[in-house]
């Protein structure tokens, strides 16, 4: 007998046969056997994705004008191309896989500033990076806000000339200046030689520093024809390209028309009354700091109807063309060619050298062509500016700071942004004037002319400083043009007259009688060479304090020490945010990624460290610095994100070669610092 139980159950059973016991197997599926159940649909995996340049640049810079840009590449799926300017315009900004071509359209500029955006193309995982830069507008393309080429005379800010000099005819065989009363070789008891060999005056160099030293000190006319090379002065090294003339007196180098100085030039230390007429420099390059001419701690030098001609205008790659620093006094560079010269007349070597307020020179007659800066740059020194030809200055044209007067009179400013620039004045965009300290220079102009003013030049112009030790600051006793007036007399050139004038008579060749010495080759007896002085002592490079910074404007800055890539670090994207060091705050910093390094060179004969500040940004999860002394071991430090890291005071070796790059991961350096010490 059933209970209700067993009838329940019984119930539920025939129920579950009804619903489904007698459902028919699937299609290869024997009866009996249980059903497969199904399996779950996969997770899709990304493809990594792989771009492949196979032709054009990462790397790519247009000109003002505008262009295109093409790369072509392949990839193994989809790609998209991106960028955040607006004046970059993209062929395509996708494609399908395999070969494709990608072509970037860059806009016409009239900036004044070069200007940089990337480009990044994705697939996938993987992306790369154009980065295209757009130059500037050259300065003497756009007649800015003048009519036409007219001279503006006394345009703005030039200041008055109460008792003006003699407005006339101008002898450019006549000295004049502070240098008035250089002789030279000339003189009672006069020798002429004649040199063709550059290791032969390297050798009779170094003996007339000794013979000098034992009392003699004959006048001598040194002619000079032919071709000297890098290799023909100091230890006849290419890493010397220079001629001591050092400890000496009383000598003419005087170049034959078709004479040349080939990257090498004339290092003046404690010489007095030296001429150094109609000779054709070819820059040398910047070994060891050196220049063209430079003269330190000297008295009485003459340099005049000389060209300077810049051979390679990469930043650094050449140092100055005619530098007066270390109280080096009673100068005059007359008639003189400079063409394309980067750092074209330092005259005060550092902020440091307050010796250099016993400095006196002139400048007058010289073509500035083309040149970037420095026409002059005056530290410290007293410097009389007048009847030169600015001819499209690329940065700008005189400066003066840490109490320098220079007086800028009847001078022809063409196609110049920027004709005068004081120390702590904000010259240039973002407030930093292109001269780096903390006290100002006087600067006094008038009866200058300006034409073709270019349309980004900024008021006042010129820039003038009579009254402030720093620009803005307090005022104090206001200087009058007699202040900066010279006690020597001479005569000038009608300012309008300047380009016509000095055209005609600078630079080499432009004299009569020069075309040959008057004397046969001679070497000066010399017949057995000796470059190397028994005690070298001295280098153009002298001690002072080297920066390296990006400065609010996003320019890099530095005082021509350091070789260095150009990539900025944006401080507000992917980093912590700006940085403040000594109370200086950094926005940008130079990037240091794969191709990211700065190089400099330690003194042969000074004491040198660094100290260099660096972040990382978030990206990279961990970043590692280091210096590398050249042919030794690298010192690493870590980088932080959140602040930045110091790598505190580092001793290093003299005339060592040292890099700062990356170790790992992409990361910033704040500021680098070099201090020399003796």
């Amino acid at each position: 007998m059933m209970n209700f139980k067993h009838i329940s159950l019984l119930a539920a059973a025939l129920a579950m046969l009804a619903l489904g016991g007698c459902k028919k197997p699937e299609q290869g599926q024997e009866q009996g056997q249980e059903q497969e159940q199904p399996k779950p649909t996969p997770t899709p995996v990304e493809v990594e994705g792989k771009i492949t340049i196979t032709t054009g640049p990462l790397d790519a810079t247009v000109a003002s004008a505008g262009g295109t840009v093409t790369i072509a590449f392949t990839t193994d799926k989809e790609w998209t191309a991106k960028t955040d300017a607006s004046w970059l315009k993209l062929g395509a900004s996708s494609g399908s896989k395999g070969e494709n071509t990608l072509q970037v359209t860059v806009e016409a500029y009239d900036g004044y500033d070069d200007r940089t955006a990337d480009v990044t193309i994705t697939c996938g995982k993987d992306s790369k990076k154009l980065t295209v830069t757009q130059k500037a507008k050259d300065p003497g393309d756009d007649p800015g806000d003048d009519s036409g080429s007219e001279p503006i005379p006394g345009e703005g800010d030039e200041l008055p000339c109460l008792s003006p000099p003699a407005v006339g005819t101008v002898d450019q065989t006549a000295l004049v200046g502070y240098g008035a009363g250089v002789t030279g070789g000339e003189g009672s008891g006069s020798q002429v030689l004649h040199f063709d060999n550059g290791k032969a005056l390297q050798t009779w160099l170094l003996q007339r520093t000794k013979d000098e030293k034992k009392g003699t000190h004959t006048p001598t006319v040194i002619w000079l024809s032919g071709t000297f090379k890098s290799d023909d002065g100091r230890d006849f090294s290419e890493a010397h390209p220079w001629f001591d003339v050092k400890d000496v007196s009383n000598l003419s180098f005087i170049g034959t028309d078709t004479f040349v100085m080939d990257k090498i030039g004339i290092f003046c230390v404690r010489a007095n009354n030296i001429i150094i007429r109609n000779i054709n420099f070819q820059q040398p390059k910047a070994n060891n700091g050196a220049d063209a001419v430079s003269m330190q701690d000297c008295d009485g030098v003459w340099v005049d109807h000389c060209t300077f001609t810049s051979l390679n205008q990469t930043k650094d790659y050449e140092d100055g063309s005619t530098d007066i620093t270390h109280g080096s006094k009673n100068v005059t560079v007359s008639w003189c060619r400079y063409i394309k010269t980067q750092k074209s007349c330092l005259v005060g070597h550092s902020n440091s050298q307050s010796g250099d307020v016993a400095i006196t020179a002139t400048f007058h007659h010289n073509w500035f062509e083309g040149s970037s800066s420095r026409h002059p740059r005056v530290r410290f020194g007293t410097v009389h500016v007048y009847n030169n030809l600015f001819d499209g200055n690329t940065t700008y044209g005189v400066g003066s700071a840490y109490g320098a007067k220079v007086l800028v009179e009847y001078n022809y400013f063409d196609a110049v942004q920027l004709p005068t620039d004081i120390c702590t004045y904000p010259a240039k965009d973002g407030g930093v004037s292109n001269l780096q300290g903390s006290v100002a220079g006087y600067l006094y102009p008038t009866q200058n002319v300006y034409v073709n003013k270019p349309a980004k030049a900024k008021s006042p112009y010129p820039l003038s400083n009579v009254k402030y030790t720093k620009y803005g600051g307090t005022a104090g006793a206001e200087l009058t043009y007699a202040d900066f007036k010279p006690a020597y007399s001479y005569t000038v050139t009608a300012a309008e007259d300047v380009p016509s004038v000095v055209k005609a008579g600078a630079g080499y060749g432009k004299l009569e009688g020069f075309a040959s010495a008057p004397v046969p080759v001679d070497n000066g007896g010399i017949t057995d060479f000796n470059g190397t002085d028994d005690n070298p002592g001295d280098e153009p490079g002298t001690p002072g304090t080297h920066l390296l910074y990006v400065g609010a404007d996003k320019k890099i800055v530095d005082d021509t020490y350091f070789t260095h890539s150009e990539s900025i670090a944006d401080f507000s994207k992917d980093y912590s945010g700006s940085f403040t060091i000594d109370g200086t705050t950094y926005a940008y910093g130079l990037k240091m990624d794969s191709k990211g390094s700065v190089i400099f060179t330690t003194s042969s004969t000074l004491n040198t460290s660094v100290q260099f500040y660096f972040a990382r940004r978030k990206a990279d999860g961990t970043a590692k610095m280091q210096i590398i002394p050249d042919g030794g071991t690298a010192q690493e430090f870590d980088t932080p994100h959140e602040t930045y890291a110091d790598s505190g005071v580092l001793t290093l070796e003299k005339g060592t070669t040292y890099t700062i790059k990356q170790k790992s991961g992409e990361q910033a350096l704040i500021l680098v610092k070099v201090t020399e010490t003796e």
